[in-house]
């Protein structure tokens, strides 16, 4: 085996490297840490960030930046990394789309506008705000225009049937019960959290949760959405 040929097979073990701890959700580049220099040559050198960008793109997955918290990997959609809301726990059809509806919110609360994205301190959110936020925004999101099977339906929808919800319901130990909006909120904050979106804040309070860069940099990726607009729009004029 040539040199060159071994040089290259080690950048693409580094590049492998780098992607594999991309997809960590958990996984942090501390000082001295192997992320941490990987993610040092991919912000440095040009050559080594095309092998990365090129491997990415062969596996589906778009490098988005690469902020503080480590490379920001977004899976393309109908690729092997795509995050599907059958890979959630059993919903039925109601669930998803207010599991939809949560998500957008919850950008839309942090995330009011463009310059937004380019900010990279931490996002606070508080549960019973991003509820109280949705709650205020069904009359614009019942007002969507789109036919049978649209993005705006879907919203429509989503909204009648958060409306329709009970804000908070508790079982017998007390917890949130399924069926309520703040539980949705909840499990939506949740499923962040295990995706390293977002992590619990609980220093100041239960239900107060940090969006971290994964998040804001996933969201500037995807925005655009009619849905997702309003509500930026909402909670930028509140």
């Amino acid at each position: 085996m040539s040199d060159a040929v071994a040089a290259d097979l080690t950048e693409v073990r580094a590049a492998a490297e780098l992607l594999a701890f991309g997809l960590q959700r958990r996984a942090r580049p501390v000082e001295g840490s192997d992320y941490r220099a990987l993610l040092d040559r991919y912000r440095t050198e040009l050559r080594f960030r095309d092998v990365v960008d090129t491997m990415a793109e062969g596996l589906g997955l778009e490098a988005l930046g690469t902020p503080r918290s480590g490379i920001v990997l977004a899976p393309e959609p109908g690729g092997p990394f795509a995050t599907r809301l059958t890979d959630l726990r059993t919903m039925d059809q109601a669930e998803r789309l207010v599991f939809g509806l949560v998500l957008i919110g919850i950008a839309a609360y942090a995330y009011p506008q463009d310059v937004d994205f380019d900010d990279p301190e931490t996002k606070l959110v508080d549960l019973v705000k991003v509820d109280e936020f949705l709650r205020a925004a069904v009359d614009t999101l019942q007002a969507q225009e789109g036919g049978e099977g649209t993005p705006e339906e879907r919203a429509r929808i989503a909204a009648e049937i958060y409306d329709d919800m009970p804000q908070l319901i508790t079982t017998q130990t007390g917890r949130r019960g399924r069926g309520c909006t703040l539980k949705a909120i909840e499990d939506a904050l949740g499923w962040l959290v295990d995706q390293g979106a977002a992590r619990e804040a609980t220093s100041l309070g239960p239900d107060v949760y940090h969006l971290t860069d994964r998040f804001r940099l996933l969201v500037a990726d995807s925005a655009g959405g009619a849905a997702l607009d309003a509500l930026r729009e909402l909670r930028a004029a509140s």
